[in-house]
């Protein structure tokens, strides 16, 4: 892995985003053909543009539909579970659809737009952490840099130790992905331990938190002191650290109030909606166009616009709603055959929409379910009614591992098509049957290695600390 001339263009490019047709989201630079650590980093002015830099970066790297940047991967890797199907249209979205075309596979594009999307995004902000300490301006401003930059890294490295190994609590010990905490670097690492990975990362966000207490950030877009306390709430709800996951989740929620029946059921477009804790902006100067999630959705909602036209759910997770849940949003396409859904809409006076990356939803969620998994059950179920009473859903009365079950189903209904559906398999060590109308009928059994991305076979070319058998296997099951 070679990073330092993928900074220098990455970087320039990202820089150069930026600065073209650009409402006030981010500070204006020129474009060159070369930025020098030096002269980026001079004063705290240039580390801003720098983190606004990675944040353009982690939105806008691609506009392909099937992967490019989490915008796409969210809708991407929730297909890959049971609830959501693809209408085969026009050939897209094939690397997602029923694992037919081998998407985990190392010689695959999936794999290596992934591997590259997370280390580019690491290797700048550790070229930002490298450098801020230096840079001339307000301490106060400094810190409030140096903490997204470290929420940033602990977000990446999160996502890759999950991609590339199987769930925390039985593979701790085993190898994850190379961990690289100075920027630009020339050679490549060997795969560091998972336990090591996620030490790294819990460092990363309580680090951002300390530093994010005073922050008061200027859009949705940015990660603030909320926001990396829902990230770290999830990071120890996959460590099974139910105590830790509690805390994280029921300080990250407040101020941040669940949205009532007419704003659910508004489109999902809307980032000034008090749920939405971080997410993304569309305007007419910046808007990813016919790369939208939104145009995913066969909703018939784009006005004259062109949609692809072909994402549905499964009428089997359609009939696990309530008539009266305000999600309740399915309706029939008689053209194709299959339910649709209205949950994400875009605007439909401007043809685009914001995009969600955290709600308070997910935050209860994850506070109720480590709640149950301590026996807290009055406790749990509290707050999960607060939930299920915004949604209209009937209240759950159930104890036990089968309370932990509703919460779990309760995700499902709630989060779907929001990144959450595959990761929640592999950490509860759950495999599927697809049912229903489903087209593609596949069982994947549990700890399949079929949830684990192979590493790139470019990474291996490069990277002369990885050998033959640091690869992971293909098929077939994990035996913890």
């Amino acid at each position: 892995m070679r990073f330092k001339n993928a900074f220098i263009y990455g970087m320039t490019a990202m820089l150069a985003v930026a600065s073209t047709g650009c409402d006030n989201e981010f500070l204006e630079t020129g474009p060159s053909t070369s930025i020098s650590d030096e002269l980026l980093f001079r004063t705290v002015s240039g580390a801003q543009n720098a983190i606004n830099g990675v944040y353009n970066y982690m939105r806008l790297r691609g506009t392909d539909i099937e992967f490019s940047t989490i915008l796409q991967y969210n809708n991407g890797f929730d297909i890959m579970a049971q609830d959501l199907i693809v209408r085969n249209s026009m050939g897209q979205m094939q690397v997602y659809y029923a694992y037919n075309t081998n998407p985990t596979r190392a010689d695959g594009a999936m794999t290596s737009n992934v591997w590259a999307y997370y280390y580019t995004i690491i290797n700048n902000v550790n070229i930002i952490l490298d450098n801020i300490d230096r840079a001339e301006g307000s301490a106060t401003q400094k810190n409030n840099i140096k903490g997204q930059a470290m929420a940033i890294r602990g977000w990446a490295y999160f996502y890759l130790v999950r991609f590339y190994q199987q769930t925390y609590s039985i593979a701790k010990e085993q190898p994850g992905v190379p961990y690289y905490a100075v920027g630009g670097t020339t050679e490549g690492k060997s795969r560091e331990k998972v336990s090591v990975i996620y030490t790294n990362i819990v460092n990363d966000l309580k680090g951002a938190i300390d530093l994010l207490g005073g922050y008061s950030r200027n859009y949705k877009s940015q990660i603030n002191l909320p926001v990396a306390q829902g990230i770290l709430s999830e990071v120890y709800l996959t460590m099974e650290d139910w105590a830790n996951a509690e805390a994280m989740a029921k300080a990250a929620k407040t101020n941040f109030p669940l949205m009532t029946e007419t704003q659910f059921k508004s489109g999902f477009n809307d980032w000034t909606l008090g749920e939405w804790m971080w997410g993304v902006n569309q305007s007419s100067t910046q808007n990813f166009g016919n790369g939208s999630p939104f145009t995913l959705w066969a909703n018939q909602t784009r006005g004259t616009r062109w949609t692809f036209d072909f994402l549905y759910v499964n009428d089997a997770f359609k009939n696990l709603f309530e008539a009266g849940d305000v999600r309740n949003q399915f309706w029939f396409r008689t053209d194709h055959g299959h339910w649709t859904s209205d949950k994400f809409r875009e605007a439909q006076d401007d043809f685009f929409g914001d995009v969600v990356l955290m709600r308070s939803a997910e935050m209860y969620l994850i506070e109720a379910e480590a709640l149950a998994r301590q026996g807290k059950e009055a406790d749990a179920k509290t707050v999960l009614w607060q939930l299920q009473d915004a949604r209209k859903a009937t209240r759950v009365n159930t104890t036990g591992n089968a309370l932990v079950e509703s919460i779990l189903l309760e995700r499902r209904k709630e989060l779907y098509a929001e990144g959450k559906a595959w990761f929640d398999l592999k950490r509860t060590q759950k495999g599927f049957t697809r049912t229903g109308d489903h087209p593609a009928k596949v069982t994947i059994p549990a700890r399949s290695w079929q949830f684990v991305l192979q590493i790139p076979v470019n990474e291996f070319n490069s990277n002369k600390n990885l050998v033959s058998s640091d690869q992971n296997p293909y098929d077939g099951v994990y035996q913890p």
